[in-house]
């Protein structure tokens, strides 16, 4: 805080010298007023006329106007002289109203000691209680003299209760001033502490007057760098900010006096004295009760919130940037796609009605490759032939990477030939590490994201379909496509998976005995095959979120069925050794069904190869002993049968249509005969699996076979569509 000595010793600050060159200004101005009624009494008084008649009192007038004038240029003055010139001009209108009343002391009636009264607050405004106890002094000592005049003078003899009346009144008068402005200055003092408080706790704080400082405390001098005398030779407190801030400042400054409607806190900038640019936060209010062009604001230094915001938005950008890029290649990842593609579709969308093709590319046998030399060399390999695919691609390409060995490609505002042009590119650079397949689609403009991207895999499907590094185009959407590697992300978030269940009979009366609960996609036929949707499952890492999602949409489903029938519900080897859908997790989806463990066969189909054969065989007593029963799906299409027979020593066990379709020839017969043998040996039932005529069913039960499924026994159907008999096809 800025301190200035005044008179008599005590310490100002700088807003506290203004004040007082305004109330010596004030003053200055009623003295003036003195002035004038002095010289109109000079000419108008003339009953009695004063002592010494006009002369006397135009003398007084002058001596006034005299001394007032450094009063009235107190502005230009430092506050030193400011502080002597108010004393001067005191003592002055004292001696002049105590000359004035002896002038008037040979009026008999005279009334002239009124004007101490205005004495007596001038004292009191600009010194408080010791102006008002001087005045008193000085008054009780010049009014005796004056009723001494009288009386030796004029022969008037002082009327005691009279002058004790006048003497009272002026007292009065001046006590009660000396208290309105203790009371004053004591609200000051708190101003002053509530300050320094602010000071204190490192806010700066300024007041300013048109823009100019009268004052600065302790906290916004070190924040600017600057001492107090420099702050306040400032023209004004905008020069602290940098130059190109200036303009929008002033302006907001000349509203803000105006009246206007502006913001009482922002951000900005200033420049320290060592030219340091500090960030600030600025609450600005107006000081109207004092002056029209008075605000009071409160600087904090925001420049290290600033550092830490500017810290946190750039983490945040890196974080941004790695929720959207794969870690292992560096290209961008599928959430990235996703919103690029959505992005694009509305850009080429519009009224330019651009193109824009994408490409789904898929490394050629990457698993073997992985199997055969590692995953080091593996990441190594998907690490060094995406760098070489982005050497061809322009900036508007985008590269995603889908799954372990899947790619995408994003064209905006390319077309097909442009995109097969590119890819053969990309092939010729990445020939010598390793091949790949591609598929190319064109949005027709019309279609969403989900079409367009099935269509691709449809073409990549088709491509891979056709041997490896093959390239197919799917140009228009009138061409159908079934993708899953694209949709199994919006299946398993949306649940979009119903379940049919197809009937189980015996052969010989045709009796039910239970349903195969078979999963469906939204949208698809109940005859529909699902291996493709489970292969992609598995390339992508999402089977065994999807083998749950269907056993629980198997289990629900079968709410509506009778308690009695058995119900079988396939299940993957690996999604059976998941610990995190255990046993406990099979019987908490039972209870929440009403279903009874016992009445649940598990079917593991028999060409699914087994991690951990030991873990495998613990896994199946433990859904054994909740009362849980297993059946070997497909048996005789896979390439592991006896090993699945020893360890999973199924209940059941399902034919695999690929013989019951051919058991009229001897290779299948056969077969057949001895899975008759083997279940009567250990007690398992068998299942002929894909009976469609009755001839085929004829054969079965020639064989031996006591039980069958297949369209020839009964269609798949929702639950609420079966019927407890059907005829045979």
């Amino acid at each position: 805080m800025r301190r200035e000595h005044r008179g008599g010793g005590a310490e100002v600050s700088g807003e506290t010298a203004l004040q007082r060159v305004q109330l010596t200004r004030l003053i200055g101005g009623v003295r003036w007023a003195g002035v004038a009624l002095g010289v109109v009494q000079a000419f108008t008084v003339t009953d009695p006329r004063p002592v010494y008649g006009t002369a006397g009192v135009l003398l007084a007038a002058c001596a006034m106007a005299a001394y007032n004038v450094p009063a009235a240029l107190a502005r230009r003055l430092s506050p030193r002289w400011v502080e002597r010139v108010a004393l001067v001009a005191l003592v002055g209108d004292f001696l002049v109203v105590t000359t004035w009343t002896y002038l008037t002391s040979n009026d008999p009636f005279s009334t002239s000691y009124a004007v101490y009264g205005l004495v007596a607050i001038e004292a009191a405004v600009l010194y408080t209680w010791r102006g008002t106890l001087g005045f008193a002094l000085a008054f009780c000592g010049a009014y005796g003299v004056f009723h001494w005049i009288r009386f030796a003078a004029f022969g008037y003899p002082p009327l005691f209760a009279s002058v004790l009346y006048r003497v009272g009144i002026i007292l009065l008068t001046a006590t009660f001033a000396g208290g309105l402005v203790a009371a004053s200055e004591r609200r000051r003092q708190r101003y002053q502490m509530l300050l320094q408080a602010v000071s204190d706790l490192g806010e700066g704080l300024v007041i300013t007057e048109s823009g100019r400082l009268i004052y600065g405390n302790a906290a916004y001098q070190r924040l600017t760098g600057y001492s107090a005398d420099e702050l306040t030779a400032l023209t004004s407190l905008i020069e602290l900010a940098p130059e190109e801030h200036r303009a929008a400042l002033v302006e907001g400054l000349r509203q803000r006096l105006a009246g206007g409607d502006r913001e009482t806190r922002y951000e900005g900038q200033l420049v320290r004295k060592d030219g340091a640019i500090v960030d600030v936060e600025t609450a600005i209010r107006p000081l109207a009760a004092e002056s029209q062009n008075r605000l009071i604001a409160v600087v904090r230094d925001i420049t290290e919130r600033k550092q830490w915001e500017e810290a946190l938005r750039e983490s945040e950008r890196k974080e941004y940037a790695a929720a959207r890029t794969d870690p292992l290649t560096g290209v961008a990842n599928r959430r990235a796609w996703d919103e690029e593609l959505t992005r694009a579709l509305v850009h080429c969308g519009g009224d330019d009605e651009l193109p824009l093709t994408v490409v789904l590319i898929e490394l050629d046998n990457f698993r073997a490759y992985h199997e055969d030399w590692g995953h080091v060399r593996g990441d190594e390999l998907l690490r060094e032939i995406t760098a070489r695919w982005r050497e061809p691609m322009s900036e508007t390409h985008l590269l995603a990477r889908f799954g372990s060995d899947e790619f995408a490609l994003l064209m905006p505002g390319f077309e097909v030939d442009e995109a097969q042009s590119l890819v053969q590119r990309m092939r010729s650079e990445s020939a010598a590490l390793h091949g790949f397949s591609a598929g190319i689609a064109r949005w027709d403009g019309v279609e969403s994201a989900d079409l367009l991207m099935a269509r691709a895999d449809a073409a990549l499907h088709n491509s891979k379909r056709a041997g490896k590094g093959k390239l197919t185009v799917v140009a228009g959407s009138h061409q159908p496509a079934e993708s899953w590697s694209y949709l199994i992300p919006r299946l398993l978030a949306r649940h979009e998976v119903r379940t049919v269940y197809q009937p189980i009979r015996r052969l010989e009366r045709f009796e039910l005995i239970g349903y195969e609960a078979l999963a469906r996609p939204a949208g698809f036929s109940n005859k529909s095959s699902v291996k493709d949707l489970f292969d992609a499952a598995k390339r992508l890492g999402v089977a065994r979120d999807l083998d749950w999602l269907c056993r629980r949409s198997a289990v629900h489903g079968a709410i509506r069925l009778s308690p009695s029938a058995l119900l079988f519900i396939n299940v993957s080897v690996h999604a059976l050794l998941d610990p995190l859908h255990d046993v406990d997790q099979m019987l908490l989806l039972m209870r929440w069904a009403g279903r009874d463990p016992r009445s649940v066969i598990l079917e593991i189909s028999e060409g699914d190869q087994a991690p951990d054969l030991d873990r495998l065989r613990t896994v199946v007593g433990a859904h054994r002993a909740e009362g849980f029963r297993f059946a070997l799906d497909d048996f005789g299409g896979g390439h592991s049968t006896l090993e699945s027979l020893t360890h999973a020593k199924p209940d059941y066990i399902k034919i695999a249509p690929n013989l019951t379709a051919h058991l009229e020839a001897d290779g299948p017969r056969i077969a057949v005969q001895a899975l008759v043998t083997f279940a009567r040996s250990t007690g398992a039932h068998l299942i002929a699996v894909g009976l469609e005529t009755k001839a085929q069913i004829r054969l079965a039960m020639e064989l031996g076979v006591e039980l069958g499924q297949g369209h020839g026994m009964g269609s798949p159907r929702p639950a609420g569509q079966l019927t407890a008999v059907e005829s045979v096809a």
